[in-house]
């Protein structure tokens, strides 16, 4: 019969359980803490609170890991395996109420010899149980080491390293790509910026042209409707002026996002980086820069390589296999009888050979399964080299145009403000009208935002191209 006790807990149980489940809760809080946003936010700080906030990584570096356990995995394919079994058993036997006999000796025999012998004479007791105990202990100690598989295990392993090493390409473009959204976010907001400031020039301007068209209306030197198109344009101006700030607003909601950031944090950007150089792009290097140095093509290669080594480790299900096999084990039985005991010792090892012949096709649709990938990688790498050229190309022309976009937009301005002195002049006395000097302001606002746009679309372009070609964004 097998007697069971209950143990209660000790008394410092709930207090150490309580305090694990308190580190458990905070451990996630720290790792969500807000991070610090300066209240001159760089743009080299913008993208590190990206980097250290984006799910992106997190998802690209949980990737890594991954293929870095099966890469390890791989590479303990390649020794042997062990197994340990143990047992053991005991048993207890109880015969109950067995019949029992007993000598006794009573009486004494004497001998010619004079020698007395005591007479034995059998008795019967009364009935009693009885318990015989046994038990048997075994351990048993198993390796096996494959020889030889058609060299599958060694292509396995160099897949899992080629993937190790896509993964780590995927995660270094993920982070360019995480980088260009806050680069992309940040220059937008300086485009935003830069446009409101237009806009509010025009609305001083035409502020300024209302009040002196009123001026000349009370000395009568301009009719009352050369006001009311003052005022309209002032109008006009103030609520492009409006939907300016909406659209700084905007930006810079869509910077925080891209910065991985859930609450609205004040902080003012640098505009010290609206700068256009002069340098020229060529195309030629850029492209050969890239087809070396381009992340996600490095990634794509290495998984082309990686089906590659597969599709040779399903070709070595064709050939014939060859273990070796090494076994040691030892069992002890014990028992209150001496016949009962025994103890065995044993070893063996072995060499066997298997060759599947024919397994239904499978080992060939496999084959050709793994062939198929590999040609279906050569051909997403082939299309990426394709996409990643024509993007290259068409950004260098972007930054061409914006590049010349800019100098006749800058030509534009000092023409655009000559127009409107004039305009201004001429309506002063008499010589022009109010509607030319309306046309004079609303084309010279247009050059301005002509400006601002060619100057961020060629800052964006080119942290474009430093991501299409696999440069660091540090000259940015």
């Amino acid at each position: 019969m097998r007697r069971c006790e209950a143990r209660s807990l000790p008394t410092w149980w709930p207090r150490l359980a309580l305090v694990a489940l308190a580190v458990l809760q905070a451990s996630p809080s720290r790792a969500e803490e807000a991070p610090i946003v300066p209240s001159l936010l760089r743009l080299s700080d913008a993208m590190e609170i990206a980097l250290r906030g984006s799910t992106q990584l997190g998802v690209a570096q949980a990737q890594l890991d991954a293929t870095r356990k099966q890469r390890l995995n791989a590479l303990f394919n390649l020794g042997p395996d062990l197994s340990v079994s143990a047992g053991r058993s005991s048993a207890t036997r109880t015969d109950f109420d067995l019949a029992r006999q007993a000598i006794i000796y009573t009486d004494t025999i004497v001998t010619l010899g004079g020698r007395k012998i005591p007479y034995p004479v059998q008795q019967s007791l009364d009935p009693a149980d009885r318990t015989e105990e046994s038990s048997f202990r075994q351990y048993e100690v198993a390796t096996r080491v494959r020889l030889f598989d058609g060299f599958a295990n060694l292509a396995r392993y160099s897949a899992a390293g080629h993937d190790v090493r896509s993964t780590q390409y995927d995660l270094a473009y993920t982070r360019k790509l995480v980088q260009q959204s806050v680069i992309a976010a940040y220059y937008n907001l300086l485009r935003a910026q830069m446009l409101l400031k237009v806009t509010q020039e025009a609305e001083a301007v035409a502020r300024e042209q209302l009040d002196r068209t009123q001026a000349m209306y009370e000395l009568g030197s301009a009719a009352r409707s050369d006001v009311l198109k003052s005022q309209v344009q002032l109008g006009q101006t103030r609520l492009t002026t409006v939907q300016a700030e909406n659209g700084v607003r905007q930006a810079r909601v869509n910077l925080e996002y891209a910065m991985n950031l859930s609450t609205t944090t004040p902080f003012e950007i640098d505009s010290t980086v609206a700068q256009v150089g002069d340098e020229p792009v060529d195309y030629e290097a850029e492209r050969g820069f890239a087809l070396g140095n381009r992340e996600n093509l490095l990634s794509l290669r290495a998984s082309e390589k990686a089906a590659g080594r597969r599709a040779l480790a399903a070709g070595g299900a064709l050939w014939p296999t060859l273990d070796f096999q090494y076994s040691m084990g030892q069992s002890r039985s014990s028992s209150q009888f001496r016949f009962g005991a025994a103890e065995n010792r044993s070893r063996s090892w072995a060499f066997s050979a298997n060759w599947n012949l024919w397994d239904r096709y499978l080992n060939y649709s496999n084959l050709g399964q793994a062939r198929a990938s590999a040609r279906i990688a050569e051909y997403n790498r082939r299309q990426a080299e394709l996409d990643a050229v024509r993007e290259i190309r068409t950004l260098v022309n972007d930054i061409a145009e914006a590049r010349e976009r800019l100098g006749v937009s800058r030509e534009n301005v000092a023409r655009s403000q000559e127009d409107l002195r004039l305009a201004q002049e001429k309506f002063r006395v008499g010589a022009g009208t109010i509607l030319d000097t309306i046309t004079a302001e609303s084309d010279l606002t247009s050059t301005k935002a002509n400006v601002v746009q060619a100057i961020v679309d060629y800052l964006i372009a080119r942290a474009n191209l430093a991501r299409a070609t696999g440069r660091p964004f540090s000259g940015l």
